[in-house]
């Protein structure tokens, strides 16, 4: 087998959806949810058969531009979307023995391609969640220093870098090009794309990049540019494709370009409903971060899982990160204000039922507990799983009777893989820490996941089994003191009216 080169051997690729699915919200990619204006559409419409049969011609576009931010035709270049300008800005500039510098988190392309490259790439760490820090910058850049990458607002942490910091940088350090990513500017009421345009026209150390994918909703055209002095741009064209972008979103870029009152709509819809998402996450005890953008960083805590898995029962889809830094951290495209209601409905705490997996949902490979109860249940508390069976045969056996949509959190522990004397309880309390309620039941047939319940002052309910001595089993349960029995699965139902009915009386 032909081998790739090495630099590309411990790199993973950016994987993207092969097919759209139909979610209530789609929150996970900072998409424009209110789409595209109507003149974007009839741009489309109106292509012509020279249009599709020639290659593309940008002069028109060009003089737009130049004459919108008082440019020349060679401080632009257009692009296949943000990420094509990043890539030919890395390998026009970067050799291997270079390096490429950048705060984490942020937009994790520039560092792939990088690295694909062969290059150096370092990341700087957050003095102060997330505020970028000019003094933090200065003691990074070293002499190997050659790119550096600066969103802003960042992507995903929302914060801006104010076109001042970044002109005092351009002068302390001319030898390093600063990329200035402002895909996400047009929804900052803080700074203007202006700004960074004005440091282009002054500076030879910088490259302003800009996707218009999320602002004017046109992502499934890919239209991006890049701004900066003439011989940047001569350079950057010995290395992209000479047609990369087609002659579709180039007509349909000629309708967005001015169109600047379809942008404050936007801005201003964005905002009011950003203000309310994040006032619903506070009151949810919640951590939301402050965003220039259309998107909020939100720290869930330890409960990150269970509102991920949440929102996707209920048809939302999130952003959720593997880097350990985010790991408790969801991304959240700012939905309409309906949007925002509907997620502030999920966040209300419920009472939680937790219904052990082996001897309480299944008995060997055998559903007790018919898919409509859970269905039932689900509408009114929050359910979740704990399980010492194999991840992938619980997974497999959820999905074949078709009730993992219904829990929000699958809380698996194996015993083997601890030392301690009673390693459940550590199951339970991890259960506990990670499952935001108002009260818990805990459904068990396990023993001892009934004394760990108990010490962690978990309402326990003892449930019998089918292979179960059932006389055993009470005496069993009425030593360890749970608050219920319930002898018959099916009964469950009528058991939680009784339970509530009894609450109420107390």
């Amino acid at each position: 087998m032909i081998k790739p080169r090495k630099a590309l051997e411990n790199i993973s690729p950016y994987n993207t959806d092969f097919y759209r699915e139909n979610w209530r919200l789609k929150l996970d990619a900072n998409e424009n949810i209110y789409g595209c204006a109507n003149n974007i559409l009839s741009a489309i419409k109106n292509i012509n058969s020279e249009d599709v049969s020639l290659y593309p011609c940008y002069g028109k576009l060009l003089d737009k531009i130049s004459a919108k931010f008082s440019l020349n035709n060679n401080n632009i270049l257009f692009s296949n979307g943000a990420d094509e300008a990043l890539n030919i800005l890395i390998n026009t500039y970067l050799e291997q023995e270079e390096e490429l510098l950048s705060f984490k988190p942020t937009f994790s392309m520039p560092t792939l391609y990088a690295k694909a490259l062969g290059a150096k790439t370092r990341y700087i760490d957050y003095d102060e969640k997330y505020i970028f820090s000019k003094s933090k910058l200065k003691e990074n850049i070293n002499n190997s220093t050659k790119l550096i990458y600066i969103a802003t607002p960042n992507n995903p942490t929302g914060e801006v870098v104010k076109a001042s910091i970044i002109e005092s940088l351009l002068n302390e350090y001319k030898d390093v090009l600063f990329i200035i990513d402002c895909t996400y500017i047009n929804f900052s009421f803080n700074v203007a794309f202006e700004d960074y345009i004005d440091l282009a026209k002054k500076y030879n150390n910088i490259a302003i990049v800009k996707s218009y994918s999320k602002d004017f909703a046109i992502a499934g055209l890919r239209f991006g540019l890049t701004i900066a002095n003439e011989s940047i741009i001569s350079n950057l064209k010995k290395v992209i494709s000479p047609y990369s972008v087609n002659m579709i979103a180039i007509n349909c870029a000629m309708m967005i370009i001015s169109d600047d009152k379809r942008i404050e709509e936007i801005k201003e819809l964005n905002h009011s409903a950003k203000e309310l998402l994040e006032k619903e996450l506070i009151k949810a005890e919640l951590i939301p971060y402050p965003s220039e953008a259309n998107f909020i960083l939100c720290d869930f805590k330890n409960y990150c899982n269970f509102y991920y898995q949440k929102f996707k029962n209920n048809g939302i889809i999130t952003r959720k990160f593997s880097d350990s830094s985010l790991s408790d951290c969801l991304r959240i495209t700012i939905p309409t204000l309906g949007g925002v209601k509907f997620i502030s409905e999920l966040l209300i705490k419920k009472d939680v039922l937790v219904f052990d997996f082996e001897g309480v949902i299944f008995n060997s490979e055998e559903l007790l507990i018919p898919k409509e109860t859970f269905e039932e249940l689900s509408k009114k508390y929050d359910l979740v799983i704990y399980s010492n069976t194999k991840e992938e045969i619980a997974v497999d056996l959820l999905k074949k009777f078709e009730i993992e949509k219904y829990f929000n959190l699958i809380c698996y522990f194996d015993p083997q893989s601890e030392n301690d004397s009673m390693p459940d309880a550590k199951g339970v309390l991890n259960l506990i820490n990670n499952t935001p309620n108002k009260s818990i039941k805990f459904f068990s047939a396990n023993l001892k996941n009934i004394i760990c319940a108990n010490i962690a002052q978990i309402n326990t309910i003892g449930v019998i089994s089918p292979n179960m001595d059932s006389q055993s089993a009470i005496n069993n349960y009425r030593h360890l003191g749970t608050g219920h029995i319930l002898h018959e699965i099916k009964n469950l139902e009528y058991l939680l009216e009784g339970i509530e009915k009894e609450c109420k009386e107390q």
